[in-house]
This record gives structure tokens, C-alpha cells and sequence, in this order.
């Protein structure tokens, strides 16, 4: 979306798309902690799915135009909840059973 309106407004290319951004939205989140959390495969094939769509979109956008991606490098900060944020109700959607267990894997 954000590169088919670069390309409507004059853009010459991306100069970096950061691929990590590409997972703030509601629906991506928790797939990208359940990665970094449990380790899943499963979550792993999701997210590069999710990057297959985005970036066909991109080069798509960019009409051969030059992009230069960052794959995934991701702050682990910015994706795991913070203190404030976990409680039973994210424990238990990133498949813990305690609050406790959840705060010694992301320490």
C-alpha cells in the first residue's frame, strides 16, 4: 500500500523497506512472537508468506524501479509484549499456561 503510493507520488524506487514493519498489523503480530517465543516452523512458513504477498505487492508498486529490502531482522524488543502488556489473556494466545512462564522466555 505504502509503495503504490510512493510510486503514485513520483517515487524513483524504496531506498529501504524494512521488512519488520511489515508485522505491526493486529493479524501478523502474535504469528511473529509465537515465532520468536516457541520457535515454531509453523509460525515461520506463515511470516514468509506474509513476505511473498508483501513484497510481490512492492516490485508490483515499484514497476521495476529499484527496492532494496532488509529481510527480517527484527529488534525483538518491538515485537514481545512488554511488562505492562502480558497478562492471562496474551499468555494464554501465545499457547503459555502461566504469566510467569511467558516472562522468563522473553527475558
Amino acid at each position: 500500500k505504502d509503495s503504490a503510493q510512493a510510486a503514485k507520488h513520483g517515487a524513483q524506487g524504496i531506498g529501504l523497506c524494512r521488512t519488520e514493519h511489515m508485522f505491526f498489523s493486529p493479524e501478523r503480530l502474535p504469528v511473529v512472537q509465537h515465532w520468536i517465543l516457541r520457535d515454531g516452523k509453523e509460525y515461520l512458513d506463515k511470516i514468509e508468506a506474509f513476505q511473498r504477498h508483501d513484497f510481490n505487492e512492492i516490485f508490483e508498486a515499484m514497476n521495476a524501479k529499484k527496492v532494496t529490502i532488509r529481510l527480517l531482522d527484527p529488534p525483538l524488543h518491538e515485537f514481545v509484549p512488554h511488562e505492562d502488556q502480558i497478562n492471562d489473556e496474551v499468555a494464554a494466545r501465545l499457547g503459555y499456561d502461566s504469566i510467569h512462564k511467558l516472562k522468563q522466555d522473553i527475558e
